[in-house]
């Protein structure tokens, strides 16, 4: 059985004690039939993780974990930043899950002109709730580093920020082609997802322009139109492998 982990934003010194929050506290508690004494991980999503054992209890019945040595977790190579518009419903949850357990830097909302899912409709800020799927899917794939999320952004800001930046830019495309050459040597690459209503003609020959200068690269995701969720999951699959065939 492997050790669970679980996410405290600060860590102590070795040797020093923290406190699990009552979620993560009834979590360990209830799930994981965790008791005293016994052996977990803690990570502070800046990617710092810690073995640590569990030891009694807090004032407020939090648990308490007793700090191992510390750990940095490397980077990957390439860093990844993630810029897609927004599915409906759980369908956004599953590919920040996704995205977050294939190693993404950077979350980034992007709003398209066929976009049907905009950061102004809503209600209330979501981007607390994306934050905790985001460490819920660090816990689960051993991840230290949580993903960051920017502001949400046009198309052409994102091409203006990766170009000022040096960034690899790559586009899902069924005709494109494998990014195994590209990755060569590159240190950072942002992956666009647009709307499953696709680019509109203006934001198409955004792309046109950016591809054309050499800025950006079609790869190909999939044959067919594939979902927001699906479409990043692929690309960012692909990319971490190393390309596809």
């Amino acid at each position: 059985m492997s050790v669970p982990w679980f996410h405290v934003e600060n860590l102590p010194h070795p040797d020093g004690v923290v406190s699990l929050n009552k979620q993560e506290t009834r979590h360990a508690l209830g799930p994981r039939r965790l008791g005293e004494g016994d052996d977990v991980v803690v990570f502070d999503g800046r990617g710092v993780w810690s073995s640590a054992r569990i030891g009694g209890r807090d004032e407020r019945g939090g648990l308490e974990l007793v700090i191992g040595e510390h750990r940095t977790s490397k980077p990957e190579s390439p860093s990844i930043d993630l810029a897609a518009s927004l599915p409906k419903g759980d369908r956004l949850s599953t590919m920040l899950d996704m995205a977050t357990q294939l190693g993404i830097a950077t979350f980034t909302p992007l709003k398209c002109e066929f976009s049907v899912v905009n950061l102004e409709r809503k209600r209330q800020d979501p981007t607390e709730r994306w934050a905790r799927i985001m460490v819920e899917a660090c816990k689960q794939s051993r991840r230290a580093t949580v993903p960051t999320i920017g502001a949400e952004s046009t198309l052409a800001a994102a091409i203006e920020r990766a170009t000022a930046t040096g960034t690899m830019i790559m586009v899902g495309d069924a005709e494109g082609g494998s990014p195994r050459e590209r990755l060569r040597g590159v240190d950072r690459v942002l992956v666009l997802i647009g709307p499953e209503g696709g680019f509109s003609p203006a934001e198409e020959a955004m792309l046109d322009e950016a591809s054309a200068a050499g800025l950006l690269h079609r790869m190909a995701a999939g044959r067919g139109v594939l979902r927001v969720e699906t479409a990043a999951t692929a690309m960012l699959a692909a990319i971490r492998a190393g390309g596809i065939d």
